[in-house]
């Protein structure tokens, strides 16, 4: 006869579903909790990540993006100014002073351009010579965003026309700029040395003596050392009577 079995003896747990026991946590019940909390600490070193690297790229978005407009506007704003201070159409000189205008802030060019506005007016008039510029080349070698200041280098080819003859000048000129509104404009201008490109008849003009041919190096464009807009008495375009050239052989100038 076999002995009695105690009642104190602690029960037989039963067995899982699978068979195994996962009591110890050893089984596939503990495995999974493990890996759980494997992919837990992954997800939250990836979302830190994210944070990190999504914070580098919102700030070169907004940032880096909005110093780059910057940088753009101010470029452009120097190119605007140096064509539009070195254009004048003799078909329309109205609009070529309201395009001076808006490309000056300051006292300093502001009165030189109202100081010669009818002088250029009848020399052009007089004369016939129109004076138009394109940008060969610009690069912004200051900005101070925080002051809304900044310096531009534009270099130009500025052709300067009478009826009969024109003259393109290579003319580099040195731009100080200030933002007025949202606008960057010309404070000072200075123009450089300029360098002869091309000369000669104009297409299609009756024939005239050449000792009327501007001479070489006139291009009409400001000297160095000048505002950029005409001084008092030297506009850019050629006095009355006088197409920027030199006289006829044997006949003085004025």
């Amino acid at each position: 006869m076999s002995a009695p079995i105690s009642s104190d003896a602690p029960p037989t747990p039963p067995p899982s579903a699978d068979g195994n026991s996962s009591a110890d946590g050893r089984g596939p019940g503990g495995a999974r909790r493990a890996a759980l909390a494997v992919v837990s600490v992954l997800a939250v070193v990836a979302l830190a990540a994210a944070v990190w690297f999504g914070y580098g790229w919102g700030r070169a978005l907004l940032v880096d993006r909005s110093a780059a407009e910057a940088r753009d506007a101010a470029l452009s704003g120097a190119m605007q100014a140096a064509v539009n201070l070195n254009s004048v159409d003799a078909n329309d000189v109205d609009l070529s002073i309201e395009n001076m205008r808006s490309s000056i802030t300051g006292d300093a060019l502001r009165n030189d351009l109202a100081a010669t506005e009818e002088d250029i007016r009848a020399r052009v008039a007089e004369t016939g010579t129109s004076m138009s510029a394109e940008v060969l080349f610009g690069t912004l070698t200051e900005l101070n965003t925080d002051d809304d200041l900044g310096k531009a280098l534009v270099v130009l080819a500025v052709r300067t026309q009478t009826p009969e003859y024109f003259v393109t000048n290579k003319v580099p000129v040195l731009v100080s700029l200030r933002k007025d509104g949202d606008v960057w404009k010309a404070e000072t201008i200075e123009p450089l040395a300029s360098v002869e490109m091309e000369s000669g008849p104009v297409p299609g003009a009756p024939a005239s003596d050449p000792g009327a041919q501007p001479a070489p190096g006139d291009s009409g464009a400001p000297e160095p050392g000048d505002s950029g807009a005409p001084e008092p008495g030297d506009s850019g375009a050629p006095a009355p009577g006088d197409t920027g050239a030199p006289a006829p052989e044997g006949e003085a100038g004025p």
